[in-house]
Protein backbone atom coordinates (compact mmCIF):
# COMPACT_ATOMS: atom_id res chain seq x y z
CA UNK A 1 0.00 0.00 0.00
CA UNK A 2 0.67 3.65 -0.22
CA UNK A 3 1.30 4.07 -3.86
CA UNK A 4 -1.85 6.17 -5.63
CA UNK A 5 -3.25 4.29 -8.21
CA UNK A 6 -3.13 6.12 -11.34
CA UNK A 7 -4.51 5.46 -14.50
CA UNK A 8 -7.58 4.59 -16.31
CA UNK A 9 -7.95 1.00 -15.36
CA UNK A 10 -6.71 0.87 -11.78
CA UNK A 11 -9.67 1.96 -9.85
CA UNK A 12 -9.58 -1.22 -7.70
CA UNK A 13 -11.34 -0.01 -5.37
CA UNK A 14 -13.98 2.25 -5.06
CA UNK A 15 -12.98 4.67 -2.57
CA UNK A 16 -12.67 8.49 -1.57
CA UNK A 17 -9.41 8.40 -3.25
CA UNK A 18 -9.79 6.40 -6.42
CA UNK A 19 -12.60 8.86 -6.86
CA UNK A 20 -11.73 12.02 -6.58
CA UNK A 21 -8.14 10.40 -9.13
CA UNK A 22 -10.99 9.71 -11.42
CA UNK A 23 -12.25 12.89 -11.68
CA UNK A 24 -9.09 14.44 -12.16
CA UNK A 25 -8.05 12.53 -14.55
CA UNK A 26 -11.41 12.67 -16.50
CA UNK A 27 -10.59 16.51 -16.80
CA UNK A 28 -6.81 16.18 -18.15
CA UNK A 29 -6.89 16.28 -21.79
CA UNK A 30 -6.92 13.05 -24.25
CA UNK A 31 -3.00 13.79 -24.48
CA UNK A 32 -2.17 14.16 -21.01
CA UNK A 33 -4.11 11.14 -20.03
CA UNK A 34 -2.48 8.78 -23.20
CA UNK A 35 0.59 9.99 -20.80
CA UNK A 36 -0.59 9.27 -17.56
CA UNK A 37 -1.46 5.96 -18.98
CA UNK A 38 1.83 4.96 -20.44
CA UNK A 39 3.43 6.15 -17.34
CA UNK A 40 1.30 3.29 -15.31
CA UNK A 41 2.69 0.32 -17.79
CA UNK A 42 6.26 1.69 -17.57
CA UNK A 43 9.08 -0.65 -15.60
CA UNK A 44 9.55 1.28 -12.27
CA UNK A 45 13.17 2.04 -13.72
CA UNK A 46 12.40 4.29 -16.42
CA UNK A 47 10.74 6.80 -14.05
CA UNK A 48 13.05 6.31 -10.45
CA UNK A 49 14.13 8.93 -9.50
CA UNK A 50 17.77 10.28 -9.83
CA UNK A 51 20.33 9.17 -7.01
CA UNK A 52 21.52 12.20 -5.80
CA UNK A 53 24.04 11.44 -3.05
CA UNK A 54 23.69 8.15 -0.22
CA UNK A 55 23.67 9.22 3.10
CA UNK A 56 23.57 6.91 6.39
CA UNK A 57 22.63 9.36 8.89
CA UNK A 58 19.03 9.03 9.63
CA UNK A 59 16.75 11.83 9.49
CA UNK A 60 15.74 14.34 11.64
CA UNK A 61 12.34 16.37 11.88
CA UNK A 62 12.65 19.48 10.22
CA UNK A 63 15.29 18.24 7.60
CA UNK A 64 14.89 19.30 4.36
CA UNK A 65 15.73 17.65 1.43
CA UNK A 66 16.01 17.54 -2.44
CA UNK A 67 14.81 14.77 -4.91
CA UNK A 68 15.87 14.98 -8.80
CA UNK A 69 13.04 13.49 -10.86
CA UNK A 70 14.68 14.87 -14.07
CA UNK A 71 18.17 15.77 -14.50
CA UNK A 72 19.18 18.88 -13.41
CA UNK A 73 15.58 19.71 -11.77
CA UNK A 74 15.38 19.36 -8.34
CA UNK A 75 12.35 20.20 -5.75
CA UNK A 76 12.21 19.93 -2.04
CA UNK A 77 10.82 18.64 0.78
CA UNK A 78 10.48 18.50 4.48
CA UNK A 79 10.54 15.38 7.44
CA UNK A 80 7.77 16.37 9.31
CA UNK A 81 7.76 13.31 11.85
CA UNK A 82 10.25 10.44 12.20
CA UNK A 83 10.78 6.99 14.42
CA UNK A 84 7.46 5.68 13.74
CA UNK A 85 6.83 2.53 14.56
CA UNK A 86 3.54 1.18 13.27
CA UNK A 87 1.93 -1.86 11.73
CA UNK A 88 3.61 -1.21 8.44
CA UNK A 89 7.20 -1.10 10.02
CA UNK A 90 9.91 0.81 11.90
CA UNK A 91 11.46 4.05 11.95
CA UNK A 92 9.34 5.39 9.49
CA UNK A 93 9.02 9.32 8.35
CA UNK A 94 6.39 11.64 7.44
CA UNK A 95 7.62 13.40 4.41
CA UNK A 96 6.15 16.81 2.29
CA UNK A 97 7.01 17.68 -0.90
CA UNK A 98 6.61 21.12 -2.50
CA UNK A 99 5.38 22.50 -6.02
CA UNK A 100 8.46 25.01 -5.58
CA UNK A 101 11.79 24.41 -7.54
CA UNK A 102 15.19 24.49 -5.99
CA UNK A 103 18.27 26.76 -7.79
CA UNK A 104 21.20 26.64 -6.11
CA UNK A 105 21.70 28.02 -2.71
CA UNK A 106 18.05 29.12 -2.84
CA UNK A 107 17.02 26.84 0.26
CA UNK A 108 18.28 28.81 2.72
CA UNK A 109 14.90 30.62 2.19
CA UNK A 110 12.01 28.23 1.52
CA UNK A 111 8.96 28.40 3.67
CA UNK A 112 6.99 25.70 4.67
CA UNK A 113 3.50 26.19 3.03
CA UNK A 114 0.83 23.47 2.71
CA UNK A 115 -1.23 24.79 0.02
CA UNK A 116 1.50 24.36 -2.46
CA UNK A 117 2.09 20.59 -1.90
CA UNK A 118 3.69 18.55 -4.85
CA UNK A 119 2.29 15.40 -3.93
CA UNK A 120 0.07 14.23 -0.45
CA UNK A 121 2.01 13.65 2.55
CA UNK A 122 3.66 10.28 2.76
CA UNK A 123 4.80 7.73 5.07
CA UNK A 124 8.23 6.14 3.89
CA UNK A 125 11.26 4.62 4.88
CA UNK A 126 15.04 5.32 5.30
CA UNK A 127 16.17 4.07 2.77
CA UNK A 128 15.01 6.94 0.51
CA UNK A 129 18.20 8.69 2.28
CA UNK A 130 20.54 5.88 2.81
CA UNK A 131 19.88 4.89 -1.63
CA UNK A 132 20.31 8.92 -2.11
CA UNK A 133 17.34 9.08 -3.88
CA UNK A 134 16.80 12.12 -1.34
CA UNK A 135 19.24 14.41 -0.05
CA UNK A 136 19.49 16.53 3.23
CA UNK A 137 20.44 19.65 2.67
CA UNK A 138 19.77 21.43 5.88
CA UNK A 139 16.96 21.67 8.56
CA UNK A 140 14.39 24.56 9.70
CA UNK A 141 12.57 24.83 13.21
CA UNK A 142 9.26 22.83 12.26
CA UNK A 143 7.35 23.70 15.96
CA UNK A 144 5.60 27.33 15.20
CA UNK A 145 4.05 25.54 12.14
CA UNK A 146 1.21 23.64 12.73
CA UNK A 147 0.66 20.73 10.26
CA UNK A 148 -3.18 19.17 10.33
CA UNK A 149 -2.55 15.72 7.93
CA UNK A 150 -3.90 12.40 8.30
CA UNK A 151 -3.82 9.47 6.09
CA UNK A 152 -6.82 7.33 4.54
CA UNK A 153 -6.99 4.06 4.75
CA UNK A 154 -8.82 2.88 1.55
CA UNK A 155 -9.81 -0.51 2.92
CA UNK A 156 -11.80 0.89 6.24
CA UNK A 157 -13.05 4.27 4.88
CA UNK A 158 -11.24 6.22 7.77
CA UNK A 159 -8.69 8.20 8.68
CA UNK A 160 -5.75 7.16 10.76
CA UNK A 161 -2.44 9.35 11.79
CA UNK A 162 0.87 8.10 10.60
CA UNK A 163 0.71 5.77 14.22
CA UNK A 164 -2.17 3.95 13.23
CA UNK A 165 -4.96 6.04 15.53
CA UNK A 166 -8.35 6.65 14.31
CA UNK A 167 -8.65 10.43 13.70
CA UNK A 168 -11.91 11.96 14.55
CA UNK A 169 -12.29 14.67 12.39
CA UNK A 170 -11.02 15.15 8.08
CA UNK A 171 -7.37 16.16 8.04
CA UNK A 172 -6.43 19.02 6.30
CA UNK A 173 -3.88 17.32 3.87
CA UNK A 174 -5.09 13.89 3.44
CA UNK A 175 -2.05 10.61 2.28
CA UNK A 176 -2.66 7.08 1.57
CA UNK A 177 -2.47 5.04 4.97
CA UNK A 178 0.85 2.66 4.66
CA UNK A 179 4.45 2.80 3.56
CA UNK A 180 5.26 4.09 0.23
CA UNK A 181 7.44 1.85 -1.78
CA UNK A 182 10.96 2.60 -3.09
CA UNK A 183 9.40 3.73 -6.62
CA UNK A 184 6.11 5.38 -5.03
CA UNK A 185 7.30 8.90 -4.55
CA UNK A 186 8.93 8.79 -8.00
CA UNK A 187 5.71 7.57 -9.32
CA UNK A 188 3.61 10.29 -8.04
CA UNK A 189 6.06 13.33 -9.00
CA UNK A 190 6.01 12.03 -12.48
CA UNK A 191 1.99 12.27 -12.62
CA UNK A 192 2.33 16.04 -11.61
CA UNK A 193 5.03 16.61 -14.03
CA UNK A 194 2.44 14.90 -16.53
CA UNK A 195 -0.62 16.90 -15.82
CA UNK A 196 1.30 20.10 -15.34
CA UNK A 197 4.29 20.81 -17.57
CA UNK A 198 5.23 24.49 -16.07
CA UNK A 199 7.09 22.41 -13.29
CA UNK A 200 9.73 21.48 -15.20
CA UNK A 201 10.28 25.00 -17.26
CA UNK A 202 12.75 27.68 -16.00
Amino acid sequence: MGNVMYGKKDNMYDNLLSRKWKKRYEEQSAEVQKKLDELGEKNWKDYQLKTIKRKRAYPEIGDVFLVEPVEGKYFWGVVVNNHIYNIDGDDLLVIMIFRERVYGKEYNNLKIDTKNLLIDPCIVGKEYWTRGLFYTITNINLESIKLNYGFYNIFKGKYFDELGKELKCVPDLVGIDGVCTISGIAYKINTELIIDETLLAD
